[in-house]
């Protein structure tokens, strides 16, 4: 009985490894990492749309419209109308699950635009991050389905919508004016912005905002978590309205003890239900 068992106990073995070894080949043989490279004229682009599962995307200035992939999946473009069109096949179907434990590649997508301000950026993923890195446009979307972080580095867009579901959306050194941003579950994290007639919202986490321009002017909401604001500079003309639900309020900003500064025509209002807001 003993050694029956021993017995099947290594066919199951090498039978195992046989499978194994022929996924793992018929695997990597239908899932080569392939790289793709375009170029396009910058006087017929004014729009671009990226629809993406799994890619991260980066979008980037330089000399010229240039398009870099790195990755597995069917890659579909389009330049009509003015617009450039991105997009993988897998968006039409759910991605599998990858049980490979040896595959360890990331899908890149890389976006050169020209210094030229756009009309329009609209990008959606399913899971991955966005980095946008001196990008200007008068419009600009970013829809995060699953999760994955958002960046703004140096841009300026006149006109934002972001919406993401378990995310950090972070902005350095940028400028947005009417602008809404919503996250689920995570942070919304800002450091040297300038921001104007906006609404920022998280549903689960943290609001900071770090080296804020005085000129700012914005709705900030937090249900679970806390907000925390710093500016650049001494602010001046600036109004606070400041509603922690269940909450404390810390002010220690010089000249904002009472909540107004000057005119009061830069007004900052900041809402918590479960949490603190500090002003420092």
């Amino acid at each position: 009985m003993k050694k029956l068992f021993i017995a099947g106990l290594i066919m199951f073995l090498v039978f195992f490894a046989l499978g194994s070894a022929i996924w793992f080949g018929v695997e990597a043989h239908g899932n080569q990492v392939k790289t793709i490279e375009k170029s396009y004229s910058q006087n017929n682009i004014k729009r671009i749309n990226v629809h993406s599962d799994g890619t991260n995307v980066i979008i980037k200035k330089g000399q010229r419209f240039h398009v870099h992939y790195e990755g597995k999946s069917n890659i579909n473009f389009s330049n009509q109308n003015e617009t450039l069109q991105i997009s993988d096949s897998q968006n039409d179907k759910k991605r599998i699950l990858n049980l490979n434990p040896f595959d360890s590649s990331q899908e890149k997508l890389i976006i050169t635009v020209p210094p030229q301000k756009l009309d329009e950026l609209n990008i959606n993923t399913r899971v991955g991050d966005v980095a946008l890195n001196d990008v200007q446009s008068h419009n600009a979307t970013i829809w995060n389905e699953a999760n994955g972080e958002i960046t703004l580095n140096h841009c300026k867009f006149d006109e934002t919508n972001i919406n993401a579901n378990e995310s950090f959306v972070k902005m350095k050194n940028s400028q947005l004016s009417n602008s809404e941003i919503n996250v689920d579950k995570g942070k919304i994290m800002m450091n040297n912005a300038l921001v104007h007639k906006s609404v920022f919202k998280v549903e689960r986490g943290s609001m900071e905002l770090n080296k804020m321009k005085p000129e700012c002017d914005f709705k900030g909401s937090v249900n679970h978590g806390n907000i925390t604001m710093r500016y650049l500079d001494a602010p001046k003309d600036v109004m606070l309205k400041l509603s922690p639900e269940k909450g404390k309020i810390n002010v220690n900003t010089p000249g904002l003890h009472q909540g107004k500064n000057g005119t009061g025509k830069h007004l900052i209002e900041l809402y918590t239900n479960h949490g603190d807001i500090s002003i420092d």
